[in-house]
Protein backbone atom coordinates (compact mmCIF):
# COMPACT_ATOMS: atom_id res chain seq x y z
CA UNK A 1 0.00 0.00 0.00
CA UNK A 2 1.03 3.51 -0.70
CA UNK A 3 2.45 6.03 1.40
CA UNK A 4 -0.33 8.44 -0.18
CA UNK A 5 -3.17 5.56 0.58
CA UNK A 6 -2.21 5.34 3.88
CA UNK A 7 -2.59 8.88 4.79
CA UNK A 8 -5.92 9.03 2.80
CA UNK A 9 -6.73 5.68 4.82
CA UNK A 10 -5.47 7.25 8.04
CA UNK A 11 -7.38 10.18 7.87
CA UNK A 12 -10.27 8.59 6.32
CA UNK A 13 -10.46 6.51 9.54
CA UNK A 14 -10.25 9.48 11.75
CA UNK A 15 -13.32 11.01 9.61
CA UNK A 16 -15.18 8.18 9.75
CA UNK A 17 -15.02 7.94 13.66
CA UNK A 18 -15.66 11.44 14.01
CA UNK A 19 -19.07 11.08 11.95
CA UNK A 20 -19.63 8.13 13.69
CA UNK A 21 -19.67 10.07 17.07
CA UNK A 22 -21.58 13.07 15.51
CA UNK A 23 -24.49 10.91 14.58
CA UNK A 24 -24.53 8.99 17.48
CA UNK A 25 -24.59 12.69 18.79
CA UNK A 26 -27.00 13.75 15.89
CA UNK A 27 -29.52 10.38 16.76
CA UNK A 28 -29.52 11.08 20.91
CA UNK A 29 -30.32 15.06 20.00
CA UNK A 30 -33.03 14.29 17.41
CA UNK A 31 -34.66 11.54 20.07
CA UNK A 32 -34.19 14.14 22.65
CA UNK A 33 -36.02 16.86 20.64
CA UNK A 34 -39.17 14.50 19.69
CA UNK A 35 -39.29 13.51 23.43
CA UNK A 36 -39.13 17.18 24.37
CA UNK A 37 -41.72 18.41 22.22
CA UNK A 38 -43.87 15.30 23.06
CA UNK A 39 -43.92 16.51 26.26
CA UNK A 40 -44.57 20.26 25.74
CA UNK A 41 -47.31 19.78 23.05
CA UNK A 42 -49.12 16.79 23.63
CA UNK A 43 -47.82 15.74 27.45
CA UNK A 44 -48.09 18.85 29.60
CA UNK A 45 -50.91 20.38 27.23
CA UNK A 46 -53.01 17.05 28.22
CA UNK A 47 -52.18 17.31 32.26
CA UNK A 48 -53.18 20.86 32.29
CA UNK A 49 -56.50 20.43 30.11
CA UNK A 50 -57.08 16.98 32.81
CA UNK A 51 -56.80 19.95 35.50
CA UNK A 52 -59.33 22.44 34.19
CA UNK A 53 -61.37 20.00 33.38
CA UNK A 54 -61.24 18.88 37.25
CA UNK A 55 -61.77 22.50 38.04
CA UNK A 56 -65.30 22.98 36.06
CA UNK A 57 -66.34 19.38 37.34
CA UNK A 58 -65.83 20.77 40.89
CA UNK A 59 -67.67 24.62 40.06
CA UNK A 60 -70.50 21.76 38.07
CA UNK A 61 -71.21 20.13 41.33
CA UNK A 62 -71.20 23.21 43.60
CA UNK A 63 -73.67 25.11 41.29
CA UNK A 64 -75.69 22.40 41.31
CA UNK A 65 -76.29 22.66 44.93
CA UNK A 66 -76.98 26.08 44.49
CA UNK A 67 -79.71 25.51 41.64
CA UNK A 68 -80.96 23.08 44.47
CA UNK A 69 -80.84 25.48 46.75
CA UNK A 70 -82.10 28.63 44.95
CA UNK A 71 -85.15 30.42 46.66
CA UNK A 72 -86.85 32.58 43.87
CA UNK A 73 -86.38 32.25 40.27
CA UNK A 74 -84.57 34.86 39.34
CA UNK A 75 -81.94 32.99 41.37
CA UNK A 76 -82.94 29.81 39.76
CA UNK A 77 -82.02 31.04 36.14
CA UNK A 78 -78.75 32.07 37.40
CA UNK A 79 -77.36 29.35 39.03
CA UNK A 80 -79.18 27.34 35.51
CA UNK A 81 -76.97 29.93 33.71
CA UNK A 82 -74.22 29.36 35.14
CA UNK A 83 -74.40 25.51 35.17
CA UNK A 84 -74.80 25.56 31.62
CA UNK A 85 -72.17 27.24 30.75
CA UNK A 86 -69.61 24.87 33.08
CA UNK A 87 -71.03 22.10 31.50
CA UNK A 88 -70.93 23.24 28.37
CA UNK A 89 -66.94 24.29 29.07
CA UNK A 90 -66.38 20.88 29.79
CA UNK A 91 -67.71 19.66 26.66
CA UNK A 92 -65.44 22.09 24.71
CA UNK A 93 -62.03 21.15 27.04
CA UNK A 94 -62.69 17.11 25.86
CA UNK A 95 -63.42 18.27 22.14
CA UNK A 96 -59.77 20.41 22.37
CA UNK A 97 -58.23 16.77 23.29
CA UNK A 98 -56.52 15.38 20.27
CA UNK A 99 -55.81 11.91 20.73
CA UNK A 100 -54.07 11.87 17.73
CA UNK A 101 -50.87 13.03 18.47
CA UNK A 102 -50.58 10.95 21.89
CA UNK A 103 -47.92 8.72 22.85
CA UNK A 104 -48.92 5.16 22.70
CA UNK A 105 -48.75 5.38 26.69
CA UNK A 106 -51.88 7.32 26.65
CA UNK A 107 -54.32 5.15 24.67
CA UNK A 108 -56.79 5.44 27.66
CA UNK A 109 -57.25 8.99 26.71
CA UNK A 110 -59.41 7.87 23.70
CA UNK A 111 -61.73 5.86 26.02
CA UNK A 112 -62.42 8.60 28.80
CA UNK A 113 -62.95 11.07 26.10
CA UNK A 114 -65.91 8.86 24.65
CA UNK A 115 -66.82 8.05 27.94
CA UNK A 116 -66.70 11.14 29.37
CA UNK A 117 -68.72 12.93 26.57
CA UNK A 118 -71.77 10.08 27.38
CA UNK A 119 -71.59 11.36 30.97
CA UNK A 120 -71.56 15.22 30.47
CA UNK A 121 -74.64 13.95 27.71
CA UNK A 122 -76.24 12.69 31.48
CA UNK A 123 -75.20 15.78 32.86
CA UNK A 124 -76.96 17.90 30.52
CA UNK A 125 -80.69 16.16 30.80
CA UNK A 126 -79.90 16.26 34.53
CA UNK A 127 -78.98 19.66 34.47
CA UNK A 128 -82.84 20.39 32.90
CA UNK A 129 -84.79 17.96 34.97
CA UNK A 130 -83.14 19.70 37.86
CA UNK A 131 -84.25 22.94 36.60
CA UNK A 132 -87.63 21.75 35.80
CA UNK A 133 -88.30 19.96 39.09
CA UNK A 134 -86.58 23.03 40.77
CA UNK A 135 -89.01 25.79 39.04
CA UNK A 136 -91.92 23.77 39.48
CA UNK A 137 -91.56 23.08 43.10
CA UNK A 138 -90.88 27.18 43.71
CA UNK A 139 -94.23 27.91 41.79
CA UNK A 140 -95.84 25.78 44.77
CA UNK A 141 -93.81 25.57 47.89
CA UNK A 142 -95.80 28.87 49.22
CA UNK A 143 -99.61 27.64 48.47
CA UNK A 144 -98.49 24.14 49.82
CA UNK A 145 -97.38 25.76 52.83
CA UNK A 146 -100.29 27.88 52.98
CA UNK A 147 -102.34 25.34 52.12
CA UNK A 148 -100.83 22.72 55.01
CA UNK A 149 -100.94 25.82 57.52
CA UNK A 150 -104.89 26.07 56.94
CA UNK A 151 -105.20 22.42 57.01
CA UNK A 152 -103.69 21.61 60.01
CA UNK A 153 -105.36 25.24 61.98
CA UNK A 154 -108.91 23.88 60.68
CA UNK A 155 -107.84 20.27 61.81
CA UNK A 156 -107.28 22.28 65.37
CA UNK A 157 -110.54 24.16 65.26
CA UNK A 158 -112.25 20.77 64.66
CA UNK A 159 -110.82 19.02 67.76
CA UNK A 160 -111.13 22.17 69.84
CA UNK A 161 -114.92 22.07 69.02
CA UNK A 162 -115.10 18.46 69.45
CA UNK A 163 -113.57 18.50 72.89
CA UNK A 164 -115.31 22.22 73.89
CA UNK A 165 -118.86 20.96 72.70
CA UNK A 166 -118.71 17.48 73.16
CA UNK A 167 -116.91 16.32 76.51
CA UNK A 168 -120.25 17.13 78.42
CA UNK A 169 -122.02 14.90 76.62
CA UNK A 170 -120.04 11.99 76.35
CA UNK A 171 -119.61 12.20 80.32
CA UNK A 172 -123.12 11.84 80.74
CA UNK A 173 -124.01 9.04 77.84
CA UNK A 174 -121.99 5.64 77.64
CA UNK A 175 -122.66 5.15 73.28
CA UNK A 176 -121.80 8.94 73.40
CA UNK A 177 -118.60 8.37 75.36
CA UNK A 178 -117.20 5.52 73.05
CA UNK A 179 -118.47 7.59 70.10
CA UNK A 180 -116.63 10.74 71.10
CA UNK A 181 -113.29 8.33 71.96
CA UNK A 182 -113.36 6.84 68.87
CA UNK A 183 -113.70 9.89 66.75
CA UNK A 184 -110.90 11.54 68.86
CA UNK A 185 -108.44 8.29 68.36
CA UNK A 186 -109.12 8.18 64.42
CA UNK A 187 -108.26 12.12 64.55
CA UNK A 188 -105.07 11.30 66.77
CA UNK A 189 -104.08 9.07 64.23
CA UNK A 190 -105.16 10.86 60.80
CA UNK A 191 -101.94 13.87 63.03
CA UNK A 192 -99.98 10.86 63.43
CA UNK A 193 -100.24 9.73 59.77
CA UNK A 194 -100.00 13.60 58.52
CA UNK A 195 -96.65 13.84 60.78
CA UNK A 196 -95.49 10.76 58.89
CA UNK A 197 -96.30 12.26 55.92
CA UNK A 198 -94.26 15.12 56.95
CA UNK A 199 -91.54 13.54 57.89
CA UNK A 200 -90.50 10.57 54.96
CA UNK A 201 -87.93 10.64 52.85
CA UNK A 202 -89.18 7.35 51.13
CA UNK A 203 -91.68 8.26 47.82
CA UNK A 204 -93.48 4.55 48.24
CA UNK A 205 -94.40 5.02 52.09
CA UNK A 206 -95.34 8.84 51.34
CA UNK A 207 -97.76 7.37 48.32
CA UNK A 208 -98.82 4.41 51.36
CA UNK A 209 -99.04 7.46 54.02
CA UNK A 210 -101.55 9.14 51.90
CA UNK A 211 -103.80 6.14 50.90
CA UNK A 212 -103.88 5.42 54.42
CA UNK A 213 -105.36 8.70 55.23
CA UNK A 214 -107.65 8.83 52.21
CA UNK A 215 -108.50 5.04 54.16
CA UNK A 216 -109.35 6.67 57.60
CA UNK A 217 -111.67 9.33 56.15
CA UNK A 218 -114.66 6.97 55.47
CA UNK A 219 -114.50 5.71 59.14
CA UNK A 220 -114.19 8.96 60.51
CA UNK A 221 -117.10 10.35 58.27
CA UNK A 222 -119.53 8.29 59.34
CA UNK A 223 -118.62 8.32 63.03
CA UNK A 224 -118.40 12.08 63.11
CA UNK A 225 -121.86 12.39 61.00
CA UNK A 226 -123.58 9.99 63.83
CA UNK A 227 -121.54 12.25 66.94
CA UNK A 228 -123.34 15.52 65.52
CA UNK A 229 -126.89 14.11 64.78
CA UNK A 230 -126.67 13.06 69.00
CA UNK A 231 -125.07 16.69 69.78
CA UNK A 232 -126.79 19.67 68.79
CA UNK A 233 -124.24 21.80 69.86
CA UNK A 234 -121.91 20.33 67.51
CA UNK A 235 -123.59 21.91 64.06
CA UNK A 236 -120.63 23.78 63.58
CA UNK A 237 -118.54 20.74 63.07
CA UNK A 238 -120.29 19.39 59.79
CA UNK A 239 -118.23 22.95 57.76
CA UNK A 240 -114.83 21.85 59.06
CA UNK A 241 -115.37 18.22 58.77
CA UNK A 242 -115.94 18.92 54.72
CA UNK A 243 -113.29 20.60 54.23
CA UNK A 244 -111.17 18.53 55.98
CA UNK A 245 -112.00 15.39 53.98
CA UNK A 246 -112.30 17.58 50.98
CA UNK A 247 -108.41 18.60 51.72
CA UNK A 248 -107.58 14.52 52.01
CA UNK A 249 -109.88 13.17 49.73
CA UNK A 250 -109.61 15.67 46.21
CA UNK A 251 -107.35 15.46 43.70
CA UNK A 252 -106.71 19.05 43.93
CA UNK A 253 -106.64 18.99 47.68
CA UNK A 254 -104.05 19.94 50.25
CA UNK A 255 -102.79 16.51 50.67
CA UNK A 256 -102.30 15.60 47.06
CA UNK A 257 -100.83 18.85 46.52
CA UNK A 258 -98.56 18.57 49.43
CA UNK A 259 -98.07 14.81 48.18
CA UNK A 260 -97.19 15.88 45.07
CA UNK A 261 -94.63 19.10 46.34
CA UNK A 262 -93.08 16.04 48.41
CA UNK A 263 -92.29 13.76 45.53
CA UNK A 264 -90.84 16.93 43.43
CA UNK A 265 -88.78 17.00 46.14
CA UNK A 266 -87.35 13.79 46.69
CA UNK A 267 -87.67 13.26 42.77
CA UNK A 268 -84.87 16.40 43.45
CA UNK A 269 -83.03 14.85 45.94
CA UNK A 270 -82.82 11.38 43.73
CA UNK A 271 -81.75 13.11 40.54
CA UNK A 272 -79.57 15.52 42.52
CA UNK A 273 -78.14 12.28 44.12
CA UNK A 274 -77.81 10.56 40.73
CA UNK A 275 -75.82 13.76 39.42
CA UNK A 276 -73.52 14.06 41.88
CA UNK A 277 -72.82 10.11 41.36
CA UNK A 278 -72.08 10.90 38.12
CA UNK A 279 -69.47 13.76 38.09
CA UNK A 280 -68.12 11.49 41.40
CA UNK A 281 -67.15 8.89 38.60
CA UNK A 282 -65.45 11.52 36.14
CA UNK A 283 -63.58 12.81 39.44
CA UNK A 284 -62.45 9.18 39.65
CA UNK A 285 -61.78 8.88 36.34
CA UNK A 286 -59.83 12.10 35.89
CA UNK A 287 -57.87 11.31 38.32
CA UNK A 288 -56.52 8.29 37.09
CA UNK A 289 -56.09 9.85 33.84
CA UNK A 290 -53.77 12.19 35.27
CA UNK A 291 -52.21 9.73 37.28
CA UNK A 292 -51.25 8.15 33.58
CA UNK A 293 -50.13 11.29 32.49
CA UNK A 294 -48.16 11.85 35.22
CA UNK A 295 -46.54 8.85 34.99
CA UNK A 296 -46.14 8.91 30.99
CA UNK A 297 -44.13 12.29 31.83
CA UNK A 298 -41.96 11.17 34.74
CA UNK A 299 -41.20 8.36 32.63
CA UNK A 300 -40.10 10.66 29.67
CA UNK A 301 -38.39 12.78 31.71
CA UNK A 302 -36.28 9.75 33.24
CA UNK A 303 -35.39 8.94 29.62
CA UNK A 304 -34.30 11.97 28.59
CA UNK A 305 -32.31 11.96 31.41
CA UNK A 306 -30.80 8.41 31.06
CA UNK A 307 -29.92 9.67 27.47
CA UNK A 308 -28.43 12.77 28.00
CA UNK A 309 -26.30 10.84 30.94
CA UNK A 310 -25.68 8.09 28.31
CA UNK A 311 -24.64 10.66 25.50
CA UNK A 312 -22.38 12.62 27.94
CA UNK A 313 -20.40 9.36 29.33
CA UNK A 314 -19.87 8.36 25.40
CA UNK A 315 -18.69 11.52 24.41
CA UNK A 316 -16.42 11.31 27.32
CA UNK A 317 -15.27 8.35 26.50
CA UNK A 318 -15.23 8.32 22.90
CA UNK A 319 -14.03 11.70 22.57
CA UNK A 320 -10.22 11.19 24.34
CA UNK A 321 -10.10 7.13 22.86
CA UNK A 322 -10.57 9.74 19.26
CA UNK A 323 -8.21 12.23 20.31
CA UNK A 324 -5.53 9.35 21.60
CA UNK A 325 -6.19 7.58 18.17
CA UNK A 326 -5.57 10.54 15.89
CA UNK A 327 -2.60 11.20 18.17
CA UNK A 328 -1.52 7.85 17.24
CA UNK A 329 -2.08 7.64 13.84
CA UNK A 330 -0.61 10.84 13.25
CA UNK A 331 2.56 9.67 15.17
CA UNK A 332 2.56 6.44 12.43
CA UNK A 333 2.06 8.77 9.54
CA UNK A 334 4.76 11.09 10.83
CA UNK A 335 7.60 8.65 11.22
CA UNK A 336 6.75 6.75 8.00
CA UNK A 337 7.53 10.06 6.00
CA UNK A 338 10.16 11.78 8.73
CA UNK A 339 12.54 8.49 8.74
CA UNK A 340 13.06 7.68 5.32
CA UNK A 341 13.77 11.64 4.91
CA UNK A 342 15.94 11.92 7.39
CA UNK A 343 17.80 8.98 6.18
CA UNK A 344 17.85 10.39 2.19
CA UNK A 345 19.17 13.89 3.87
CA UNK A 346 21.80 11.74 6.17
CA UNK A 347 22.76 10.00 2.92
CA UNK A 348 22.91 13.20 0.45
CA UNK A 349 25.39 14.34 3.25
CA UNK A 350 27.81 11.46 3.47
CA UNK A 351 27.74 12.18 -0.67
CA UNK A 352 28.44 15.68 -0.21
CA UNK A 353 31.30 14.95 1.88
CA UNK A 354 32.81 12.65 -0.75
CA UNK A 355 31.83 9.02 0.23
CA UNK A 356 29.84 7.75 -2.08
CA UNK A 357 30.86 4.37 -1.21
CA UNK A 358 27.85 3.87 1.31
CA UNK A 359 24.42 2.58 -0.15
CA UNK A 360 21.20 4.01 1.56
CA UNK A 361 20.16 2.08 4.30
CA UNK A 362 16.54 2.65 5.47
CA UNK A 363 13.35 1.24 5.91
CA UNK A 364 11.41 2.05 2.94
CA UNK A 365 8.03 1.81 2.21
CA UNK A 366 5.37 3.15 -0.30
CA UNK A 367 6.47 6.05 -2.26
CA UNK A 368 9.74 6.14 -0.69
CA UNK A 369 10.82 2.89 -1.72
CA UNK A 370 11.38 4.15 -5.24
CA UNK A 371 13.39 7.21 -3.36
CA UNK A 372 15.34 4.76 -2.02
CA UNK A 373 16.59 3.15 -4.96
CA UNK A 374 17.16 6.01 -7.12
CA UNK A 375 19.26 7.19 -4.36
CA UNK A 376 20.52 4.33 -4.33
CA UNK A 377 21.53 4.46 -8.35
CA UNK A 378 22.36 8.51 -7.81
CA UNK A 379 25.13 6.83 -5.09
CA UNK A 380 26.46 4.11 -7.69
CA UNK A 381 26.42 6.78 -10.80
CA UNK A 382 28.26 9.28 -8.39
CA UNK A 383 30.69 6.85 -7.64
CA UNK A 384 31.46 5.47 -10.93
CA UNK A 385 31.94 9.72 -12.42
CA UNK A 386 34.20 10.33 -9.46
CA UNK A 387 36.13 7.16 -9.80
CA UNK A 388 36.56 8.30 -13.21
CA UNK A 389 37.64 11.66 -12.92
CA UNK A 390 40.09 10.28 -9.95
CA UNK A 391 41.37 8.33 -12.96
CA UNK A 392 41.62 10.95 -15.54
CA UNK A 393 43.15 12.88 -13.27
CA UNK A 394 45.97 10.10 -12.17
CA UNK A 395 46.65 9.85 -16.51
CA UNK A 396 46.91 13.13 -16.69
CA UNK A 397 49.47 13.32 -13.79
CA UNK A 398 51.35 10.43 -15.63
CA UNK A 399 51.24 12.30 -18.94
CA UNK A 400 52.26 15.65 -17.29
CA UNK A 401 55.43 13.77 -15.66
CA UNK A 402 56.50 11.81 -19.39
CA UNK A 403 56.62 15.81 -21.07
CA UNK A 404 58.90 17.77 -18.48
CA UNK A 405 61.24 14.85 -18.84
Amino acid sequence: MSLVTRLYVGFGLLCLIMAVLGGFNLKVLSAFSTKTQQLTSDVFPLDERIQALETLRSQTGILALALVSAESEPQLEQELTALTSRVQAMRTGLKEINIDTLPTELSAVGEFQRTAQDRLATLETSVSALAELKSGILSVTSAVEAGLESFLANNAEMKRLLVREGTEPAGRDIYLRDLFTTVMENLTTMELLIMQMVSTDDAERLTAIVENLRFNTVTIEQDMNALVDEVPRLEGLPALMASFLASINQDDGIISQYSGFRQSKLALDRRIAAMESNLQALASELEQLGTQVSGVASDTAESLDASARTAVQLVMVLLPALVVLAGLVSFVLGRMISRPLQSTQAHLATMASGDYTGAPDFRASGEFIGLKASLARLTDAMGTVIRSLQQAGSDISVIATDNSR
